[in-house]
């Protein structure tokens, strides 16, 4: 526990009103145009609520795109509240924008420390904080042990795993932060100071929050972010430990459907029917998702998985071609993922599989045999994503080794929008593609009789109603490709 600091100080913790994105490092996600994916609560951004409060700071906190509310409510706060720190949640797509909160906040109150997290300055800390004359500090690695020092006052010259801006101006980049080992010890996420009705599931409607069961992920996926954000060693708190924020959120809270959020949740198999078999016995009768791996899952762990409340499991399969996923280091077979979805089906959890289109060798051939792949496949839901070549990823450096992307660029549009072109199509040509995949799988009957089967509530029908005529009726944004 870090001590508190005999003044507290007054933290406000902020998502700017900058567009609703999934603000999480290894998942930083505009929802406007996905099919699958709901507004996620900024689980990031929390913790830090959660641990400045627990060293004994002072916290406010607003997620002014999910309350759909703008600058002129953000400046009223800043003069209500007079902080002496404000958390910005940064996504590395909406920097700019985000960031000008920094210039509003130093406006209004100049001795305020405007501090920054966000996956982005992990590799790109010290070029922000020059771009960025008004922002003092950006958090690196893990956010929370280093939000508590910062809040208890602790001096910055000795807290690893930030760079920030001394009094006369010079950029310091301190050490960086080992990994926390036992994650028991980080507060739980500020739920008291949040919107919870905001974050609701994609299909039900129902008030949804993220449990961070466990972080790190032993792959190297060539887009991926997991090894920069969470390390590459598969770290789980302690069954005990979730359990105990599963009731806090059930008793305190009333939520009883959760996101179980992790690099990969089911790689350790003992781990999860142990924590399958608690919330068994607790008796708290929730509803939750995950993510898996499509090698890692076996039939005994997905019946525990269901008899505890899982009802859909998404994969990150990327794609159904082997020389695509050997060249993006996914490490796993093409028909590991029929499997998973069937292992999934015979358990009655649905399954969500997530396909990577736009990639630098793509054209429309390979475009097609994903469409292919996707109907055979057959899973319950699917989303088509592009690529995005993140600062700091070997995906980075082959779109730019290829001309895809300029050395400094840093795209605006992502997942449901490309962020480059390939080398045989252009960004319209590949917003036109991922329409007609998503059409050819969901628009078939099987699909849509099995959807309709699969309803229990009006809420639900409604959902996926809205969902299929978007679908049916979508037109693709010519000015933005």
């Amino acid at each position: 526990m870090v001590p508190a600091s005999p003044t507290p100080r007054r933290i406000l913790c902020i998502v700017p009103p900058t567009g609703k994105y999934v603000r999480e490092d290894r998942c930083q996600t505009p929802i406007q145009k996905l099919k699958t994916i709901s507004l996620r609560p900024p689980i990031d951004l929390m913790y830090c609520a959660g641990s400045c409060e627990a060293a004994g700071a002072l916290v406010r906190f607003r997620d002014y795109a999910a309350e759909e509310v703008g600058w002129c409510e953000f400046l009223s706060d800043l003069d209500d509240f007079a902080p002496t720190e404000v958390l910005v949640s940064v996504t590395t797509l909406s920097l700019a924008r985000d960031l000008h909160a920094a210039d509003l906040i130093k406006a209004r109150f100049p001795s305020a420390r405007v501090i920054a997290l966000g996956a982005h300055f992990n590799t790109l800390d010290v070029d922000a904080l020059q771009r960025f004359p008004s922002l003092g500090i950006v958090l690196r690695g893990e956010y929370e042990h280093a939000a508590a020092e910062i809040a208890s006052g602790k001096p910055l010259e000795v807290i690893p795993g930030i760079t920030w801006r001394n009094q006369t101006g010079e950029i310091v980049k301190n050490l960086d932060r080992v990994f926390e080992e036992n994650l028991d010890t980080f507060a739980f996420p500020a739920r008291h100071l949040v919107l919870n009705d905001l974050y609701t599931r994609p299909d039900t409607g129902a008030v949804q929050t993220t449990i961070v069961t466990n972080r790190g992920c032993p792959f190297h996926c060539s887009y991926c972010l997991a090894n920069q954000v969470a390390g590459t060693r598969n770290r789980y708190r302690s069954v005990e430990n979730v359990m105990a924020e599963l009731r806090l959120c059930v008793e305190q809270f009333g939520i009883r459907s959760f996101l179980f959020r992790s690099e990969l949740f089911t790689q350790n198999k003992r781990w999860v029917v142990e924590l399958c078999k608690a919330i068994i016995d607790s008796g708290l009768r929730i509803s939750w998702a995950c993510n898996s791996r499509v090698d890692t899952l076996s039939s005994e762990m997905l019946t525990w998985m269901k008899r505890a409340g899982c009802w859909v499991i998404a994969f990150g399969v990327e794609s159904g071609d082997q020389a695509t996923l050997d060249r993006v280091n996914k490490r796993s077979k093409v028909e590991d993922a029929f499997t998973a979805v069937s292992l999934a089906r015979a358990a009655n959890i649905r399954s969500s599989v997530y396909l990577l289109i736009g990639l630098p060798w793509d054209d429309t051939r390979s475009i097609e045999r994903q469409a292919q792949f996707a109907r055979e496949l057959d899973p319950d839901f699917l989303e088509v994503f592009y690529p995005y070549p993140f600062p700091g990823t070997s995906l980075q450096q082959e779109a730019i080794e290829l001309g895809l992307l300029g050395p400094d660029e840093i795209p605006d549009l992502a997942y449901s929008e490309p962020a480059m072109p390939t080398l045989h199509l252009s960004k319209a040509d590949l917003m036109r593609q991922r329409q007609r995949v998503l059409r050819s799988f969901y628009l078939r009957p099987r699909v849509v009789a099995r959807t309709i089967r699969a309803i229990r509530s009006y809420a639900e029908a409604k959902n996926y109603l809205q969902a299929g005529l978007e679908q049916l009726f979508a037109r693709y944004d010519k000015a933005s490709a």
